[in-house]
């Protein structure tokens, strides 16, 4: 490192958007000075539209370097890639003459109601009202053999309509729409299988039989309408673990509050897996770390951008759909959990702030809002149930944690926004994590009647 501080020049690569130059910048000299002198070099005279007068050098995802600062006072050192690219132009502030044309721009620049939103609101409202007709043709044949056939072939239909929909005419929004209104529809004839074939039941064996029937119905969706596949990996996930655990329950005769609390451990153990998981069905490579460069150079196999680009991105879809069939899950346990004693919805409580304390594990936005939004909604699960008990003592200590936690985000929100992250709140999170997850497993086994049974 003190090699790379000392001397009068830094040795950096200067990428434009159609060229890399490597150079070396004398430190006293400002950006001023070496911008067009790096145009020049570069051969981008002439690639600045009016739209973009000048140019300006950043780091990757940094702002621009200013102009009258030197390389020394910018801390540029040996190896750093600068990007050359055109400088924005600035916009002054509109001026009306009219008070109509202002009224106009600004509600145009609000949005208005245009045809992507009319789209969207009709297929909405298709699935909604595809639903009310299978609950209807549901209700009208309940407690007879038709029932399950109506809801059955209706579900077929809108299954077989959405993969057409979706391949044979190209619109995969409305296919997918079709198929999400069949996953409501298969739910309605699994449930009305079973004698005496009732119009809508929570009983184990009805219950398990319409989430198996979600289940399959969720498999096919997936591969024949190939469009929104977090939708339906989340749907068949949360299927499969609830047709699991409430067989477990019809057959095995185990209390249901015993089963939620063991599946709903299991799915945030699982948690943990779902990267690897999202990698393994996207068929990403895993990189391997070789023994020698001999070994580098022979597993070296390069891939095209844009194919590494969509495997990518589908590895996140289906992450987001992991994560969101385990958080439905876990909240659907909580519910049940919300249903027992102090033990129960005390793992209620440790589930939510597992839950919110793991999102600190993903970068992505929409994977952390998934944990959280798990987390907090199962946290309001045992908050029912604390309200409930009846126990004003303990809703008061409750109340007032609250408080503190909501004090605490506050001091979060102003640190982030100013940029002040301390490496010992990290540390107390990650330790505050470990003893969370640690203490779910004296409570599952004393749920499941784990110690009951050691004792004899």
């Amino acid at each position: 490192m003190t090699a790379s501080l000392t001397g009068t020049t830094r040795r950096v690569t200067v990428v434009t958007p159609r060229a890399r130059v490597d150079v070396a910048l004398p430190q006293q000299s400002t950006f001023a000075e070496l911008v067009p002198q790096l145009v020049r070099l570069a051969g981008a005279s002439g690639q600045a539209s009016a739209e973009h007068p000048g140019w300006v050098l950043s780091r990757l995802g940094g702002a621009p370097l200013a102009l009258g600062l030197s390389v020394a006072a910018a801390q540029i050192r040996d190896g750093e890639v600068l990007h050359l690219t055109p400088r924005e132009r600035p916009r002054g502030p509109l001026l009306f003459d009219d008070v109509i044309d202002s009224i106009a721009s600004v509600a145009d620049s609000s949005g208005g109601w245009g045809p992507s939103v009319a789209r969207r609101s009709g297929l909405v409202a298709a699935v909604v009202l595809l639903l009310a007709g299978g609950l209807l043709v549901q209700a009208a044949a309940s407690g007879s053999v038709l029932a399950p056939i109506g809801t059955g072939l209706l579900a077929l239909v809108l299954l077989l309509g959405g993969g057409a929909l979706s391949r044979a005419y190209g619109d995969a929004e409305a296919g997918a729409a079709g198929a999400v209104a069949g996953v409501g529809v298969a739910l309605l004839a699994g449930m009305s299988v079973l004698p005496p074939h009732p119009l809508f039941s929570l009983s184990a064996g009805p219950l398990a039989a319409g989430l198996a029937a979600v289940t399959v119905y969720g498999v096919l969706a997936a591969v024949s309408v190939a469009d929104r596949l977090p939708w339906f990996v989340a749907i068949t996930g949360a299927a499969g673990f609830g047709a699991v655990t409430t067989g477990v329950v019809l057959l095995a005769g185990v209390q249901p509050v015993s089963a939620a609390a063991v599946v709903a451990v299991l799915c945030t153990a699982l948690a943990a897996v779902a990267p690897m998981l999202s990698l393994r069905l996207a068929r990403l490579p895993l990189p391997r770390v070789p023994d020698d460069m001999a070994a580098f150079r022979a597993d070296e196999q390069p891939s095209l951008g844009t194919e590494m680009i969509g495997r990518t991105s589908r590895a996140q879809a289906v992450l987001t759909g992991v994560l969101v069939g385990l958080g439905l899950v876990v909240l659907a346990s909580s519910v049940v959990l919300s249903t027992g004693g102090p033990w129960e919805a005390g793992l209620a409580g440790l589930l939510g702030v597992a839950w919110i304390l793991r999102s600190r594990s993903y970068a992505g936005r929409v994977q952390r809002l998934v944990l959280v939004c798990s987390g907090v909604l199962t946290l309001v699960c045992a908050g029912v149930w604390l309200v409930a008990s009846g126990n004003r003592t303990v809703v008061f200590a409750a109340g007032g944690a609250v408080v503190l936690a909501a004090v605490v985000c506050l001091v979060y929100a102003t640190r982030v926004a100013r940029g002040l992250r301390s490496p010992y709140w990290s540390r107390l999170l990650d330790v505050s994590e470990f003893l969370v997850l640690l203490s779910l497993v004296p409570f599952v086994g004393m749920i499941a009647g784990v110690y009951e049974a050691v004792r004899g």
